[in-house]
Formats: structure tokens, C-alpha cells, sequence
């Protein structure tokens, strides 16, 4: 069975090695940024993480990652459900990404392509719009229902 947790500082360098196999950006993770950080255990071993990096209402989701041992099973989705759980309980209402290979996993989560510069200025920012995400990565959005 796996559970979803919030991440600590201890979780940070396991994070970090997710993130980097998957390819993606983890340099600016910080403990600041652990409070909306979440990791799902199996068998006493993270396998995945997700965060929201906070704008106001708006809020950036980002660094989902799976353990490519553990993909496909319904890791991500489930992450993805526990972070908009966690964003809609903690006063956001609207979520954004850039991705650059799942869009079609998050159009299947109720999120859709919009233009960069349709994203909240906040936002576009961000070191992960900014810098670490390449121009060619697709903005996504989605507003999250109350309650």
C-alpha cells in the first residue's frame, strides 16, 4: 500500500534524485518549499513527489515525478489528486504547469493548453517559467472547484 505524505528536509536529496532522473528542474527546491511538497512511500521507499509553488490564489504545480519502476501505476494520478486536494483546502484556485512530455496526463486530469502569456504574470516570473522550464514547454491550467 502507499501513502502520501508531506515532505521534510530529510526527503530533499531523495526529491532531488527523482527529479533528476525524470529530467527535471530541482535546483530552486528548497525547505521553503516543503510545506506544498508531497511524496508517495511504498514499502518504506519514496517514489514519487509533486509540489505547488504558491502565487497568491494562483498556484504553479510542479515536480511531479514517478520512480520509473513504479510508473504506470497509478502513483501519478494519485499524486496529482493530493496536491489539488492540498492547493483547494490551502485557498487556490487556479493551477498552472509547463510540461514538456505529459500533457496528454494532464489533459486527462481537467487541464487545459493556454498560451504562456495567459498565465498570471507572478507566475511567468517564476524561475520555473522563466528559466528552468525550456520555451517550448506547454502551459496548462485549471481551475479547481471549491470543496
Amino acid at each position: 500500500m502507499a501513502t502520501i505524505r508531506q515532505a521534510t528536509s530529510a526527503d530533499l536529496p531523495t526529491i532531488g534524485e527523482i527529479l533528476e532522473n525524470a529530467g527535471l528542474p530541482f535546483s530552486d527546491i528548497g525547505t521553503s518549499l516543503l510545506p506544498d511538497f508531497l511524496v508517495v512511500e511504498k514499502d518504506g521507499a519514496i517514489v514519487g513527489c509533486v509540489g505547488i509553488e504558491r502565487y497568491g490564489s494562483d498556484a504553479l504545480l510542479r515536480s511531479l515525478a514517478v520512480d520509473a519502476s513504479r510508473q504506470g501505476t497509478g502513483q501519478g494520478r494519485h499524486l496529482v489528486e493530493a496536491i489539488e486536494a492540498h492547493a483547494r483546502n490551502t485557498g487556490i484556485a487556479h493551477l498552472f504547469l509547463l510540461t514538456t512530455s505529459a500533457s496528454g496526463f494532464f489533459e486527462d486530469h481537467g487541464y487545459q493548453e493556454l498560451p504562456r502569456d495567459a498565465a498570471p504574470e507572478a507566475l511567468r516570473e517564476s524561475a520555473q517559467f522563466a528559466r528552468l522550464c525550456p520555451a517550448s514547454a506547454v502551459c496548462m491550467g485549471k481551475t479547481l472547484s471549491a470543496g
